[in-house]
C-alpha cells in the first residue's frame, strides 16, 4: 500500500505492517498507523497516521529512557491488545522534540502499548504523580551524580 506523508512524501508499506489502533490516539480520530524509521534519527521513529499525511508523532521505545521499559497493564487493556499469557508488549513514548537536546521530553503518562505479534495498539493513560507528561529524555548531569 502507498501511504502519503507530509514529511517523507509517498511511502510504500506492506499491508501487514499497518498498526491498528481502535481507539486512536487521545484527541485524534485516526485508527491506522505505521512506524517509519528514517536514517539519522537515532533512537527515534515516526508513528505516522496512514489516512492523514499531516498526523505523525515522534516516538521512542520506552527502554531508551525507563529502567525496565514496561508499564503495568490492566486485564482489560491486555484483553483489548489481544495479549496471551506469554505475549510481549512494546511500549512507545511520544516525544516532544526541542532545539536543545537537553530540552527533549517524553510522555510517560500516555505510553502507546503495542502488541508486536498482531500489530494492535492502544494509548494507555497512567494515573498518579509518578508519571510525567514532560519527562526529560536525556538525564541531566546533576541527576546522574550521587549526593555526597
Amino acid at each position: 500500500m502507498r501511504v502519503q506523508t507530509t514529511r517523507f512524501g509517498e511511502q510504500e508499506v506492506d499491508d501487514d505492517k499497518v498498526i491498528s489502533m481502535p481507539e486512536g490516539m487521545l484527541g485524534f480520530p485516526e485508527k491506522r498507523f505505521i512506524l517509519l524509521t528514517p536514517p539519522n534519527l537515532g533512537p527515534f521513529c515516526w508513528f505516522q497516521a496512514v489516512d492523514n499525511p499531516e498526523l505523525a508523532f515522534v516516538v521512542v521505545d520506552a527502554t531508551q529512557c525507563v529502567p525496565d521499559g514496561t508499564f503495568a497493564l490492566t486485564q482489560e487493556e491486555a484483553r483489548l491488545l489481544e495479549l496471551g499469557e506469554l505475549s510481549e508488549v512494546l511500549f512507545l513514548l511520544v516525544v516532544t522534540m526541542a532545539s536543545k537536546p537537553s530540552d527533549i521530553t517524553v510522555n510517560l503518562r500516555g505510553p502507546i502499548a503495542l502488541n508486536p505479534e498482531n500489530l494492535v495498539a492502544r494509548q494507555i493513560v497512567l494515573e498518579g504523580e509518578r508519571f510525567s507528561t514532560r519527562h526529560p529524555f536525556f538525564r541531566q548531569e546533576s541527576d546522574s551524580q550521587s549526593a555526597p
